[in-house]
């Protein structure tokens, strides 16, 4: 309820919900309780349209990843149709080792992905895999070439510039330009780096991720999806309101208004 309120406030108009008193929903959450996030958005006039459970963010040797391929995956695809949710943010596994070359994956992720968007597309849900630092697929150009792989329609690129920053220390536009119209989703953080390379993540347009650029290129491409912003840091409230200062900021400088 109180997210729902301080996003009103901050006329942001949608959530993505992520987390749920602590816990990745949907894990321990009732139908009641996902009931609940949807009227407490409904009540200030808010939607959810997009998830992100962490789904598939494990390693592959972990028992657990048969939860992902089962019990789970289901219980993300109810709480996303059960919230009108179009989009389901997943990972594409987390590699065993750092060192474990990224664009090699096994062929075991690509069919657990297959298998997520055919079931996602019976219910009429977007599949947007996120590049992630400590996952298979860490940068834009390697997530374009999976994508390839699976070849499913309704499954494309969750795009995190930060992410890719992080993991490569490249601008934003190879990994962006690699995965083109590929992109349905984006995910809004920055990280800056001091003098011993260590990331601290702050606000949209003070860390080194070209935020007016990239968001300069989604208007030229007439990118359609969500802007959403992870603050990832604290407090909460104050980082928060921080970060949907500095993008709404941003958006006003490119002539983009919040839809």
């Amino acid at each position: 309820m109180t997210a729902a309120e301080l996003a009103a406030e901050w006329s942001i108009p949608h959530l993505e919900l992520r987390m749920f008193y602590g816990t990745r929903a949907p894990k321990g959450m009732s139908a009641g309780e996902i009931a609940q996030v949807g009227k407490a958005a409904a009540s200030f006039g808010l939607d959810v349209p997009s998830i992100s459970p962490g789904l598939f963010k494990v390693r592959p040797a972990d028992p657990e990843i048969e939860q992902h391929r089962g019990e789970l995956r289901v219980q993300c695809l109810d709480m996303a149709e059960a919230l009108g949710a179009s989009v389901l943010v997943v990972f594409p596994w987390v590699r065993p080792e750092r060192e474990d070359p990224e664009d090699v994956w096994p062929e075991q992720l690509v069919a657990d992905f297959q298998q997520t968007a055919d079931l996602a597309a019976e219910r009429g849900i977007t599949v947007a895999i996120e590049n992630e630092p400590i996952c298979y697929a860490a940068t834009g150009q390697s997530l374009a070439r999976l994508l390839d792989e699976i070849d499913r329609p309704n499954c494309g690129a969750n795009w995190d510039a930060a992410n890719h920053l992080a993991y490569r220390r490249e601008d934003f536009r190879a990994g962006y330009e690699a995965l083109g119209d590929r992109i349905v989703h984006v995910h809004v953080k920055d990280h800056a780096f001091d003098a011993e390379e260590k990331r601290r993540i702050v606000p949209p347009g003070e860390g080194e991720v070209d935020w007016r650029g990239l968001i300069d290129a989604l208007i030229a491409d007439d990118f359609g999806g969500l802007v959403v912003i992870e603050t990832h840091f604290g407090p909460k409230v104050a980082a928060s309101r921080a970060c949907t200062e500095a993008l709404l900021g941003l958006l006003a400088d490119a002539g983009e208004a919040v839809e």
